[in-house]
């Protein structure tokens, strides 16, 4: 090897340049070779379909997944604070329901929470990730019943926009009024 590269530096400047070029051809040509016959063989065990799925089929069903879980139930002469957590155990983004489509339903009536935050204060999020479980309040008006229903409406999974659902839960605050126990 050292005595072909003692041979080059040897020979003049413009035959050092045509050498270089040719080489620079050569391995090119060599790559392109190498590039087609790769392509062939991945257009050759294609199946024809969609590399990434689009999820909008129409045979695809509504979640039966329950993600909405009270925690508790905080009653005071001015409001009720409902203390709420959405779990997303599936392999897509679930949008949440915004305020207008959360009811909580009382003999008195039906009522919309005044605020949604999350455990921060901060105001809660639009859409939960796969796999993450996120924790929010949701602030209504306070009432005397002691039982009630709370309706997330219009939740939707992202690959799947037009298919809407919603999750409802019975309520007991006698039972959800138990301060949670602080996790260390």
């Amino acid at each position: 090897m050292k005595s072909f590269i003692e041979n080059l530096r040897s020979k003049p400047y413009h035959t050092r340049v045509r050498i270089l070029w040719g080489t620079t051809v050569a391995i090119g040509l060599i790559l392109i070779v190498i590039w087609i016959v790769s392509l062939k063989t991945t257009i050759r065990n294609s199946t024809g379909g969609p590399v990434v799925p689009s999820g909008n089929s129409q045979n695809a069903s509504i979640p039966t997944d329950q993600f909405l879980k009270i925690e508790r139930v905080e009653k005071t002469t001015n409001n009720l604070k409902i203390y709420f957590n959405l779990n997303n155990g599936t392999d897509d983004i679930l949008n949440v329901s915004k305020i207008e489509d959360i009811t909580l339903e009382v003999s008195e009536g039906s009522f919309h929470p005044t605020t949604i935050l999350d455990r921060q204060g901060q105001p809660f999020v639009q859409k939960v990730l796969s796999k993450t479980q996120v924790f929010g309040i949701a602030m209504f008006t306070t009432t005397v019943d002691e039982s009630a229903e709370i309706i997330f409406d219009n939740l939707f999974l992202e690959k799947n926009p037009l298919q809407t659902f919603k999750q409802k839960l019975e309520m007991d605050f006698s039972k959800l009024n138990q301060t949670s126990n602080v996790r260390s």
